[in-house]
């Protein structure tokens, strides 16, 4: 489940909850760009391209570590800021989660939303 929160700004951000395990769609296609991936999602026909940093967190969203423990890990190997690293990763897991290309995988509606979006799709 995503929240939107206000920077105080006016400015209004996604963010995820720190239990969060991110898990891609099985169906969602991706190809090595060099400079980061592009994801193709068939259900909608668009295409996402993610830059070096977002492409990280999507090789991580195995649905194995929630979003405390992927910023942990990745703090702790490249030696950043974890709590910026939880701004951006939380961020970009929303915003993931929004285009419909990750899930949470510890989520029993998200699971029950995606297979009617399946059938769906194939009795169109």
């Amino acid at each position: 489940m995503t929240d939107r929160q206000s920077d105080g700004g006016g400015a209004v951000s996604l963010a995820v909850a720190r239990d969060y395990t991110p898990q891609k769609r099985a169906d969602v296609l991706e190809l090595d760009m060099g400079d980061g991936i592009v994801l193709y999602d068939p259900g909608s026909k668009l295409v996402h391209h993610l830059n070096p940093s977002a492409s990280l967190l999507w090789q991580l969203a195995d649905g194995e570590a929630n979003l405390e423990q992927l910023v942990e890990e990745v703090s702790q190997e490249f030696d950043l800021d974890a709590s910026e690293l939880h701004e951006q990763f939380s961020g970009l897991i929303a915003e993931l989660d929004a285009l419909g290309v990750l899930h949470d995988a510890n989520d029993p509606s998200d699971v029950t939303e995606r297979a009617e979006r399946e059938r769906d799709e194939r009795h169109a």
